[in-house]
């Protein structure tokens, strides 16, 4: 058995730890950057119990360290708050549909799948990736998913039950002792349900979703899965590709190509997809094939035959009927 380091703390994956593994992603609560970034967002919102309105300096700092204690579940219904939000397309995120930064020791993005830019300098494999979009498809809602249609459905259906028997409390009153406390701390005192300071989503109402059980919403056909590098001038030989895309502590964001760039990239791209398939003499696009002569001939042979049967039925009516009889007599 090998020797190992006995931490006191959970460790990240790449110093043998399982933070940042797929078993630590799951787990169903907020981490430490999420929490401090959280408690900021509060003291600073003046809301709630975190209003310290006429307070003084020393009587602000005795009441917030004591309000504080609860920051961390709080700030565990604000993620699932946000992941609800994402999943139906009402998130910041699916609007921003922001470029994932590497940088501030969170996950490094890197490239899985092979290109077709940087041919001459190798491929850029396992180096990290600029440029990538965690959110592409936009405000299209993930309710084709497996699974998330019904978790989104059961919970709005117990939160609506929930509601309607504290109304229906509200509407007859209370009928025992039990119902009367139910009563004056829900109404009469008016208990809040939360006191988290969460983000607002950016809609109202969910975005683009499939109305037809795991059909993708017409939003997400639009999604690119290959986009085109944002870092062309780097290529997978030159000693820095490693970490090129990886802002160091205390430096700018690296610099990627803007859209128009990126478009010039991209045409540049299919242009050289076209002259390798016409190289290997496979064009993407079949050759046009004009008509042969003789299917014209036999589409006019045709033609001119129907016109000749009509006209000789039109013979053969009029001269049955005589020109004195009355067809419609």
């Amino acid at each position: 058995m090998t020797w190992g380091w006995n931490a006191r703390f959970d460790l990240p994956a790449d110093v043998g730890g399982s933070i940042g593994t797929a078993s630590e992603a799951k787990q169903t609560h907020s981490w430490p950057r999420y929490e401090a970034e959280y408690l900021k967002r509060a003291l600073m919102s003046e809301r709630y119990k975190y209003g310290t309105e006429g307070l003084d300096e020393q009587q602000k700092q005795v009441y917030l360290d004591r309000v504080v204690g609860d920051y961390k579940q709080e700030a565990d219904e604000c993620l699932k708050r946000e992941f609800e939000d994402w999943l139906q397309g009402k998130h910041d995120a699916n609007l921003a549909e922001e470029v994932y930064e590497n940088c501030e020791g969170k996950p490094v993005r890197r490239w899985v799948f092979r290109t077709q830019e940087d041919l001459e300098g190798g491929y850029k494999v396992g180096q990290a990736r600029a440029g990538w979009k965690h959110t592409p498809w936009g405000r299209a809602g993930l309710t084709h998913l497996p699974g998330v249609r019904d978790y989104l459905f059961d919970e709005t259906r117990d939160a609506h039950r929930k509601d309607v028997e504290m109304q229906m409390l509200a509407e007859y009153g209370p009928q025992n002792l039990d119902q009367a406390w139910m009563y004056f701390k829900h109404w009469v005192k008016g208990r809040p349900l939360s006191d988290a300071v969460c983000l607002d989503p950016i809609a109202p109402k969910p975005g683009v979703r499939s109305d037809y059980g795991n059909a993708l919403p017409e939003r997400m056909y639009q999604y690119d899965p290959d986009p085109s590098d944002r870092q062309p001038g780097v290529v997978a030989s030159d000693p820095n590709a490693d970490d090129a895309a990886v802002a160091k502590p205390g430096s700018p964001n690296v610099r990627l190509t803007v859209d128009s760039e990126d478009a010039n990239v991209q045409e540049m791209r299919a242009l050289r997809m076209k002259m390798q398939d016409i190289v290997k003499g496979r064009a993407r696009d079949p050759p046009y094939k004009p008509p042969h002569d003789d299917d014209a001939h036999r589409v006019a042979k045709d033609i001119r035959e129907e016109h000749v049967a009509e006209d000789a039925q039109d013979r053969r009516l009029g001269h049955a009927a005589g020109p004195h009889s009355n067809l419609f007599s």
